[in-house]
């Protein structure tokens, strides 16, 4: 980001002395280079990095989880999405239960049924402090990004891959379906070295088509 913006006469950096117009028009130029970047980088097809930057915790939603997101949707890039989404709702699961055990450990007994009552609009916009606010704060936000991610899953047509996929389509009365259980096609070497056990996952396409075959 900082070398997108030297290059296009942008500015990078901040002091404490900067007045609010400076430190605005810095944050606008890192904004707008960050689309920029977003742009290039899926026309580039450079989803690794992407993803990346999704799940480092430096950029709000908006900024490129979601337009990454939307995109992966619009093209039916299933695996990529998956790889996004089911990281993010994992991310946001542990942090959600790390801020619980570390309020636990401080107030020795937690009710979770008075964390599932409180209004967090409400604490949130008040003055006061409460660890149990706190929590059902947190909470609150993992449990609304883990919707959101799901719901990006939820818009593609998906190949059936997991277990309960499987069980559910056959439940319901469905004997044909379209997906791959364990695995993408790969070379033999690869499924020997799953055989032996010395590889149990999948990794997401790279852009070399020849190396995903």
């Amino acid at each position: 980001m900082t070398k997108w913006l030297k290059d296009n006469g942008l500015p990078c950096y901040g002091t404490a002395n900067d007045s609010p117009e400076e430190t605005k028009a810095r944050l606008d130029a890192w904004m707008h280079g960050s689309k920029e970047i977003l742009r290039q980088w899926i026309t580039e097809k450079r989803y690794r990095e992407l993803i990346s930057c999704a799940h480092g915790g430096w950029y709000q939603d908006d900024v490129i989880f979601e337009p990454l997101a939307e995109h992966f949707v619009a093209n039916h890039l299933f695996d990529e999405l998956r790889f996004l989404c089911e990281r993010g709702i994992r991310f946001s699961a542990e942090d959600m239960l790390a801020t619980i055990k570390s309020e636990k450990e401080e107030h020795g007994t937690l009710d979770i049924e008075t964390i599932r009552s409180i209004d967090v609009p409400s604490y949130v916009s008040g003055r006061s402090y409460s660890h149990l606010g706190e929590i059902a704060k947190y909470r609150k936000r993992a449990l609304d990004q883990i919707i959101r991610y799901a719901g990006y899953l939820e818009q593609i047509h998906a190949p059936a891959e997991y277990l309960e996929q499987v069980k559910f389509l056959q439940s319901i009365g469905c004997e044909l379906f379209q997906g791959f259980y364990f695995a993408k096609p790969m070379p033999s070497d690869s499924f020997e070295e799953i055989l032996r056990g010395h590889s149990k996952t999948i990794n997401i396409p790279s852009n070399d088509p020849e190396e995903d075959k």
